[in-house]
C-alpha cells in the first residue's frame, strides 16, 4: 500500500512539470516524509479544475458521511483505494466514476522486509543523491468534497489509487505486492478525463519496469519516536534497485 509520501520540490517546479499553478502557493508546506494517518494537505489537480493545484486533505470523506465522527473514522480507512475493488466499494465508486485527480510527489517510501528487519526505500522516477530534489511524478488519485452539516465545514479529500505490484515493487515491497498507480505524463489528462469504467482501469495499472528507482535510506525512518520530516533521512545509503 502506500501509506507516506515525499513532497518537497518547489512550487514552479511542481508547475512546470504539471502544467498546473497552485490555487495558493502560501498554503502548500513541503514534506520529506509525511504519513496519510496524520492527515497532511497536499496539492492536487482534479478532473473539474485540471488548470489548478489545491490543497486536499488525505484521507477520503465520502460525501454520504453522516457526520464529523464518522468522517475522522472513516478518513483512517481510505488513504488508499484498491483498483481491483475501487468500482464496488461505497466509499469510492463514485468518486472514481465522477472525481479523479493527480497527486504530484517527488518520491514514497516503502519498506522490504527481510527476516526481522524492515528496511526504508525511497521510491522515485530518476536519480537521486540527496543534495537535489528528484524529478517529480503524479500518482493517480480520486477526490471528494463533504460538508458538516452540524458546523457548515467543508472537506476536500482524496485517496490514492492502489495496483498490483511491479517487478521492482515485488521487490521492495515484498510483504503486500503492492504499489500506488502511477500516472505517466502522457496519460495524466487522459486520467482526469476518462469518460467509461473500462477507460479508467486501463490506466491503473502497474508500471512498467525500469523507470523507478528504490533507493535504500537510513532505518532511522523506520523509528515511531523520530521526527521522520528530515531531510537527512531520505539521503541513499547504497545505489539504487530499479
Amino acid at each position: 500500500m502506500c501509506f507516506t509520501v515525499s513532497v518537497f520540490a518547489q512550487t514552479h517546479v511542481i508547475e512546470t512539470d504539471t502544467g498546473a499553478l497552485f490555487d495558493a502557493p502560501e498554503e502548500y508546506q513541503p514534506y520529506y516524509h509525511v504519513s496519510g494517518f496524520v492527515h497532511p494537505h497536499l496539492p492536487v489537480i482534479t478532473n473539474d479544475r485540471p488548470d489548478a493545484l489545491q490543497m486536499f486533505e488525505w484521507g477520503l470523506i465520502p460525501r454520504w458521511t453522516k457526520n464529523a465522527e464518522a468522517a475522522e473514522e472513516i478518513s483512517q480507512l481510505t488513504l488508499n483505494a484498491r483498483s481491483e475493488t475501487i468500482f464496488d466499494k461505497p466509499s469510492f465508486r463514485d468518486a472514481i466514476v465522477k472525481r479523479r485527480a493527480l497527486l504530484p510527489v517527488t518520491g514514497f517510501v516503502e519498506w522490504q522486509h527481510e527476516d526481522k528487519l524492515k528496511l526504508p526505500h525511497l521510491i522515485t522516477i530518476g536519480a537521486f543523491d540527496g543534495n537535489h530534489p528528484p524529478p517529480v511524478y503524479t500518482l493517480g488519485c480520486i477526490w471528494e468534497e463533504w460538508a458538516d452539516k452540524e458546523s457548515g465545514e467543508v472537506r476536500r479529500t482524496f485517496s490514492i489509487v492502489t495496483t498490483q505490484a511491479n517487478t521492482l515493487m515485488s521487490f521492495i515491497h515484498n510483504n503486500k505486492q503492492r504499489m500506488p498507480v502511477v500516472i505517466p505524463k502522457g496519460d495524466r489528462m487522459a486520467w482526469l478525463q476518462a469518460d467509461d469504467r473500462e477507460h479508467a482501469t486501463r490506466l491503473m495499472r502497474p508500471l512498467e519496469d525500469g523507470i523507478l528507482k528504490a533507493y535504500p535510506i537510513s532505518r532511522t525512518m523506520s523509528r515511531i519516536k523520530v521526527n521522520t520530516d528530515d531531510p537527512s533521512l531520505l539521503n541513499p545509503i547504497g545505489e539504487a534497485f530499479v
